[in-house]
């Protein structure tokens, strides 16, 4: 199976979907995460450039700490907008990398930027089958979208995957964020679930897991309610 995480910034697949993605990477499955930005304006005193190139990195062996596949799109930080240039981009990366399963930010969320990836990619998605819709990789239809949500959002999830084996990993593969670590401590005030992340991130697996039956978990709500071979 392959499996495409369509995330707006570095650190977001870690954070909301990191024990589910190595799971499946665990089970042999192709996993890319695609970041649509650097992050840039996440950082304090240095430029863009500068944070970029650091989160970057950071991404990078996060991905490896995951076993995953990491790529770069080259949109603007907390400047993501579904324009159909944009959109067009997307329907690209999806038809390049030809996945099962993609998996996105839900709609329903704080930050801009993860609110329109979330419409991006759902609007990506349905175009990225026609044929008449070009770019430069053929048309490809996924069977399906999973989307990971914030507690702090209107979201219900409809899946759980147990990630008791991989919590610890998907902290580790957060703490490869070094500078965000810092950043999202310090700017707990907007994003209040950041306060203290690795503890949050913990009580809210915890939390799911609960709902689930096992130890840790992470919800997701799909596209499609279909019985599709999907994540698990």
């Amino acid at each position: 199976m392959r499996i495409l995480a369509l995330v707006a910034h570095p650190d977001d697949a870690d954070i909301f979907c990191g024990g589910t993605l190595a799971r499946h990477a665990d089970r042999g499955d192709d996993v890319t995460i695609a970041h649509l930005t650097a992050g840039e304006y996440g950082g304090f005193d240095a430029t863009e450039a500068e944070v970029a190139a650091t989160r970057r990195e950071e991404a990078r062996r996060s991905a490896e700490t995951l076993g995953c596949d990491c790529t770069f799109l080259e949109f603007e930080d907390g400047r993501v907008q579904n324009t159909l240039e944009n959109r067009l981009e997307i329907v690209d990366v999806i038809r390049e990398y030809e996945p099962e399963l993609i998996v996105t930010h839900h709609d329903d969320d704080m930050h801009p930027d993860h609110r329109e990836t979330s419409k991006l990619v759902t609007d990506a998605y349905y175009m990225a089958s026609l044929p008449m819709v070009e770019t430069e990789h053929a048309p490809h239809d996924p069977e399906n979208v999973y989307f990971f949500g914030k507690p702090t959002a209107e979201f219900e999830p409809d899946v759980y995957v147990d990630v008791s084996d991989y919590q610890d990993r998907k902290e580790e593969a957060i703490l490869h964020h070094e500078s965000q670590v810092e950043f999202l401590e310090e700017h707990g005030g907007i994003d209040a679930e950041f306060d203290d992340l690795i503890e949050n991130v913990r009580a809210r697996a915890r939390t799911q897991g609960t709902t689930a039956g096992v130890e840790f978990a992470e919800g997701f709500s799909r596209h499609h309610e279909v019985a599709d071979d999907g994540l698990r």
